[in-house]
């Protein structure tokens, strides 16, 4: 009788063609959503923004809030924090601001700095029966230099028809606030009113982003 030779066992490289198959499949699917893998490796610039909306003065009601949008590039991530909100509805006397000091804590990464953040501002308030009108939208770049800063943010409205003051509570709204606010092209076409101003107190904390070439 022929004596059978012993087969060597070949899990270990079975295995590792396996992993080298799955690995391989991995990077395929990212390359077809067009994600560079070779990217992992390099670290993000980030930006952390402190701060809080303060106050709101020179508008004609009375019953304020405030709602706020951070809007970035494609290239920009939100790591942590809320990237939109709202103040709480302040009613201040005749002739002061109204009061919100409502937190902002945000935390961004990039690998790429087209598409600065920026804060859209919509400020509405409420009348007597509880219906919210629009007072007013502004938008305003974060600060590019580290440190604390004060802006000042000027808001402006749609101008509605005599009509539409005397039976709604508020002027017209856009239907696409981001759009409109911050292309000059846009809000050409519109016949605007100038609201009134927006206070806020931002600190901003950058890291890496030498490596984009950008000293700050």
């Amino acid at each position: 009788m022929r004596k059978r030779r012993p087969r060597m066992r070949s899990g270990g490289a079975g295995r590792e063609r396996r992993a080298g198959g799955i690995l391989g499949g991995i990077l395929e699917i990212l390359g077809n959503f067009g994600v560079n893998p070779a990217g992992f490796g390099v670290p993000m610039a980030e930006l952390h923004l402190i701060g809080q909306i303060e106050s709101g003065c020179g508008f004609s009601e009375r019953r304020l809030f405030c709602k706020w949008g951070l809007h970035a590039g494609a290239g920009w991530t939100l790591l942590a924090g809320a990237g939109a909100g709202q103040t709480h509805l302040d009613e201040p006397q005749a002739g002061e601001a109204a009061q919100w000091g409502h937190p902002l804590d945000l935390h961004l990464g990039t690998r790429g700095l087209q598409g600065w953040p920026r804060l859209l501002l919509e400020v509405w308030h409420v009348d007597t029966w509880g219906r919210r009108g629009l007072a007013g939208y502004g938008v305003c770049a974060v600060p590019s230099a580290p440190g604390c800063h004060r802006v000042t943010v000027v808001t402006w409205r749609p101008r509605g028809t005599r009509r539409q003051r005397l039976l709604g509570p508020g002027g017209p709204e856009l239907r696409d606030p981001l759009g409109t606010a911050t292309a000059a092209t846009e809000r050409f076409r519109l016949r605007t009113e100038s609201a009134g101003t927006v206070r806020l107190r931002l600190g901003v904390v950058a890291r890496h982003m030498a490596r984009f070439g950008v000293a700050l």
